[in-house]
């Protein structure tokens, strides 16, 4: 009966080392998925009340609006083309009924509205063209005072537009002043020299710098305070864009600069707020505390057990 019972024993605490060492591995392997996906830069929605049109028909996302569509030229043509005719019918047929030219222009009217209709329907087709445009996030704080991230245009002709977003989250106290540049890598100064960069701060609708990106200066600058500690978001778009008058020695060029952002203020740095949903570790935890005290308590008693008999 004895011999029975310490094999069952012994079952039971193979058992619970396999579960031990089963979720320390799962537990260990999600920390590290965790950290290194923390690591990644991640993208954030841009909020829809900091977008706005943008005068030189880049719709504000970033994206060129679409031309207008066949449907909506061809009614206007229509519309056009109708109303010539009803004036030229009128004047050529000055001696016609009255009640004919009312019924004629009833008509016109009529198919204007039509067309109107047509016309308003093929508009908001237009409109969900748009998306919400996403921007790369990143943050500032006491671990890590300064970001950077590659910027890359291509293909670049007279015209072309690139539009992207970034958002630098900044946790910080009292005063600390968020600086960017552009640095321009060795090989691609070429485009540089006729590239116009626009960088605009979406959340207090601030242009930064709009010109050359050959003559930017060593950084523009944003300020920010508080009474005692804050966390704020900085939306930036920057936007590289090639005037039509550029030459053709810059068509079909690329560049690739290198954005960076950092806090000068830097022991003004605060911890950033807690995100992230961590508990997916729970289980695993759990399962490893509570199988670890139950196997330490099972050899403790074994051991107990072991020096009774001794004596």
């Amino acid at each position: 009966m004895e011999h029975k019972q310490k094999k069952i024993i012994k079952i039971v605490i193979v058992i619970l080392a396999v579960l031990l060492g089963i979720s320390l591995l799962a537990l260990g392997g999600t920390l590290i998925y965790n950290r290194l996906a923390n690591n990644q830069p991640a993208t954030v929605t841009v909020p829809d009340n900091l977008i706005t049109p943008d005068a030189d028909g880049i719709d504000g996302r970033g994206e060129q609006a679409p031309p207008e569509s066949g449907t909506q030229s061809e009614a206007k043509d229509s519309t056009t083309l109708s109303a010539q005719s009803e004036n030229s019918d009128r004047t050529e047929d000055s001696d016609a009924p009255a009640t004919t030219q009312a019924a004629e222009s009833t008509t016109a009217a009529k198919t204007q509205k039509e067309t109107q209709g047509s016309t308003a329907a093929t508009t908001s087709s237009t409109t969900s063209y748009r998306k919400t445009p996403s921007a790369l996030a990143l943050s500032l704080s006491n671990k890590k005072d300064g970001e950077n991230t590659a910027f890359r245009v291509e293909n670049m002709f007279p015209g072309d537009a690139v539009t992207k977003y970034f958002r630098v989250q900044v946790s910080y106290r009292d005063t600390v002043t968020v600086r960017y540049s552009a640095d321009v890598r060795q090989g691609y100064e070429k485009l540089a020299e006729v590239l116009k960069v626009r960088i605009k701060l979406l959340s207090s609708d601030l242009v930064l710098y709009d010109g050359l990106m050959k003559d930017m200066p060593e950084s523009v600058e944003y300020k920010l305070s508080a009474s005692g500690t804050a966390t704020d978001e900085l939306y930036y778009e920057i936007t590289a864009y090639l005037d039509t008058s550029v030459g053709n020695d810059y068509q079909n060029k690329d560049l690739i600069a290198d954005f960076r952002w950092w806090a000068e203020e830097a022991e003004n740095l605060e911890p950033l707020p807690p995100t992230g949903d961590d508990t997916n570790i729970v289980p695993w935890a759990c399962i490893a505390a509570i199988s670890g005290l139950i196997l330490l308590l099972l050899l403790f008693v074994i051991k107990r057990k072991e020096e009774e008999e001794r004596v």
